[in-house]
């Protein structure tokens, strides 16, 4: 039984949806009493990974989708970083790609030290992509890769980075958790990992303010508009599905949160459509008075995890309307709260739209918020965590590699 470790909880940065959940992690695990984390990003190293071994932008081709690709160069290790890390008895990685490369990873693994990812995304279950969407190949090997820009970087390094992958998750002493079944299942069916070694642990997140979730129904939907152009995101489709809800005599104001490409505004001013535009907000207890006065979320996302923003606006009674077939859909179900297109068609989702805006039971809404405060409240995730970490090996016998070390 592992009790009383030090864990150090790894992302590339405090910021962003994987750094925010990473650093939510750290405080659960400190919560939790049991355990003590550090958290470890790039700032607190002082170093990322040479641009030559990872280079910091995305090397995808948009052929398939505009998805972030991190290409890494294997082979790549530091003595002093594998030293450092091997001090710690559980290793929590995020989303730590330019913090530690994944020959490093394979070393500690290989070494018997224990280390469970935190998948935010699939991009420790690829070759480097960070979502799949329609791709052939995953789970294949990422052997003929259709969403890699050939120009810059040669599809042979993706294929020895997904070997390598699976290499580290070949170990018994290596596990991953996701906040959505939807991810977990992924990456078993892709058969990067055993069923046994993976596993569902939901996002920390405590709510800033605490507010009567009876409060009057006063039709306002919040969009999240971060980006226009990200096929995943899918905003140009949520942008319709607001003008054509105007369209239809529904009366409702909108607060656009992010930066918001004028262009997106502009769409909203043409179509008629009663909005507030917020801006980029970096300070929370901001988004939190927005979110205590909302009360639907658009969510249009193609492909996602088990969002950040969906936690949160949950926390405060924001009844989120998604569409099928991901992690925003099993959302819905686990809380039964909210609303899923049955296609992303406008049609669909904007009678999605209309249901939502008609529901007006504090009663529900009352038992989802409840609900979803309880399933992430750090002490929870601190408990949940801790029967993963205890059915984990805690020898620090050097693991033989099948074929050599890399």
């Amino acid at each position: 039984m592992m009790s009383g470790k030090r864990i150090a909880v790894l992302s590339s940065a405090g910021g962003g949806g994987g750094g925010i959940a990473a650093k939510r992690m750290a405080n659960a695990i400190d919560a939790g009493g049991r355990h003590r984390s550090e958290f470890i990003d790039i700032k607190s190293i002082g170093e990322a990974l040479p641009q030559s071994v990872s280079p910091q932008k995305s090397l995808t081709n948009n052929i398939i989708s505009d998805t972030h690709f991190t290409v890494e160069y294997p082979g790549f290790q530091r003595g002093w970083i594998i030293e450092l890390l091997s001090n710690y008895d559980l290793i929590n990685i995020h989303w730590a790609s330019y913090l530690l490369s994944m020959s490093e990873i394979l070393e500690l693994a290989q070494k018997g030290k224990p280390i469970l990812f935190m998948l935010h995304d699939f991009y420790y279950t690829t070759g480097g992509c960070h979502y799949p969407a329609t791709c052939d190949q995953f789970g294949l090997g990422c052997h003929d890769c259709p969403q890699l820009d050939t120009s810059q970087c040669s599809p042979r390094v993706i294929q020895e980075n997904y070997k390598l992958k699976k290499k580290i998750f070949s170990l018994p002493n290596v596990k991953i958790a996701a906040p959505s079944a939807f991810l977990r299942d992924a990456a078993v069916e892709s058969g990067i990992i055993s069923a046994d070694r993976a596993h569902v642990l939901r996002n920390a997140y405590v709510p800033t303010k605490i507010f009567d979730v009876k409060k009057p129904f006063k039709r306002r939907i919040l969009l999240i508009a971060d980006s226009l152009n990200e096929r995943r995101k899918h905003m140009q489709f949520a942008l319709k599905v607001l003008a054509a809800l105007h369209e239809v005599g529904e009366e409702f104001v909108v607060d656009v949160v992010g930066t918001a490409a004028p262009e997106l505004l502009e769409y909203l001013r043409q179509h008629g459509v009663n909005h507030t535009f917020h801006g980029r907000i970096t300070e929370h207890s901001r988004l939190v008075d927005i979110m205590s006065q909302a009360d639907i979320l658009l969510s249009a996302s193609l492909e996602d995890n088990w969002p950040n923003i969906l936690v949160e606006a949950g926390s405060y009674g924001v009844m989120p309307v998604v569409g099928p077939g991901h992690g925003c859909a099993e959302f819905v179900k686990t809380f039964d709260f909210g609303e899923i297109a049955a296609s992303y068609e406008v049609p669909s989702f904007v009678n999605a739209m209309i249901k939502a805006l008609s529901q007006k039971s504090t009663e529900k809404r009352a038992k989802a918020v409840s609900a979803i405060r309880q399933m992430h409240d750090p002490k929870k995730i601190a408990g949940d965590l801790n029967k993963i970490l205890d059915k984990m090996p805690e020898n620090t016998k050097e693991l033989a590699a099948p074929n050599g070390r890399i």
